[in-house]
Parts: structure tokens; C-alpha cells; sequence
């Protein structure tokens, strides 16, 4: 990939998903068109765990809950949320 045609993103990982990953973030290089529904086909696809689990997970890209749709920009933030319960 060329440079003017990649982005890098920072992936974060909370609870669960931060314990299956084993690290707290990574960084990934995406196409420059990217969208968070392709930060999830290439999270998916590195972690096998979360093709299964996914989809109870809400993902949230520079600090704001996002669909897939979302797009990505250089140095953006996507962060790998599981669900939470409480009492």
C-alpha cells in the first residue's frame, strides 16, 4: 500500500476484549476510504474470538458510538466496547 492511499488507526480494547486480546491497543493500516464496518471485517479476521462475539460489542470511533457506515480518518480511535450490565 502507498502511503497517500493508507490510514492508521489505533484500536482500543476495554474488559473482555482487552483480556482476549491480550494488549490494550493496536494500530492498524487501513485503505484510505476506510469505514468502521472494515475495522471490524480486519479485527474479525486477526481475532478469531471476535467473529463470534462481535456483535454484542458496540464500537465507537473517535470517542463517539458509530455504525458501520462510519467513516475513518488518519490517527482515528476505534474502540472495541462489550456489553455491560450492572445492578
Amino acid at each position: 500500500m502507498t502511503q497517500d492511499k493508507t490510514l492508521k488507526i489505533r484500536v482500543l480494547f476495554f474488559a473482555l476484549a482487552h483480556e482476549l486480546a491480550g494488549e490494550n491497543s493496536i494500530e492498524i493500516e487501513m485503505a484510505a476510504a476506510a469505514t468502521a464496518a472494515d475495522a471490524e471485517e480486519e479485527l474479525k479476521r486477526r481475532y478469531d474470538w471476535l467473529g463470534t462475539t462481535l456483535s454484542s460489542y458496540r464500537i465507537a470511533v473517535d470517542e463517539e458510538f458509530a455504525g458501520g457506515d462510519t467513516p475513518l480518518r488518519d490517527g482515528s480511535e476505534v474502540a472495541i466496547i462489550p456489553p455491560v450490565s450492572g445492578g
